[in-house]
């Protein structure tokens, strides 16, 4: 059995790799947004592309549900998304927070985080912005989210009594969270 050292640096460098890859080859694999069974509804193939934010070259096809839609985003929230990846959840994030929210993304590698930024740059949103961190340890102030969003990422975190703790930690009183596992 590998420790969670080693867990999390197979994951580290796997997301590297993936950070790499196109939509197409993301989506083959089981979890990525390509469908993996014939059943009749199947969070796996949740459609993003209709969605005010959506942004192509942020959706690397690895999601399994659409967090955000069922989060409640109010205008001016402070949204955090845990495994942010390229950027696609925040920036959807982002257009129901409006420009007075705020979104932040962490992501665990640092190919994600600048793909991300240069996604962010790009569109020219100052209201976003992505971190590099662990979420068992998640680099944020205590009290600051009115809203955390997770999307197929709590899986693959060894020690997840580390990150709802530290999801608590985050959430101001009141707060919420969705995750899509």
């Amino acid at each position: 059995m590998k420790t969670e050292a080693e867990i999390k640096e197979l994951v580290r460098q796997k997301y590297s790799e993936i950070a790499l890859q196109d939509k197409k080859t993301n989506e083959s694999s089981c979890c990525g947004a390509g469908g993996c069974s014939t059943e009749v509804y199947n969070i796996m193939t949740d459609d993003y592309s209709n969605l005010e934010g959506y942004t192509a070259d942020a959706d690397l096809g690895l999601g399994c549900g659409l967090p955000t839609q069922f989060a409640m985003i109010n205008k001016g929230d402070v949204v955090i998304d845990l495994g942010s990846g390229a950027g696609n959840d925040c920036f959807v994030a982002r257009a129901e927070t409006g420009e007075s929210g705020k979104v932040i993304g962490i992501d665990f590698t640092e190919a994600m985080v600048a793909k991300a930024r240069t996604n962010a740059e790009n569109l020219g949103f100052n209201n976003v912005e992505f971190r590099q961190g662990d979420i068992e340890h998640i680099p944020v102030t205590a009290d600051s989210a009115d809203v955390v969003v997770s999307n197929c990422v709590l899986n693959l975190v060894p020690n997840k009594n580390n990150v709802f703790s530290e999801i608590f930690r985050i959430l101001k009183p009141g707060g919420q969270s969705v995750f899509r596992m």
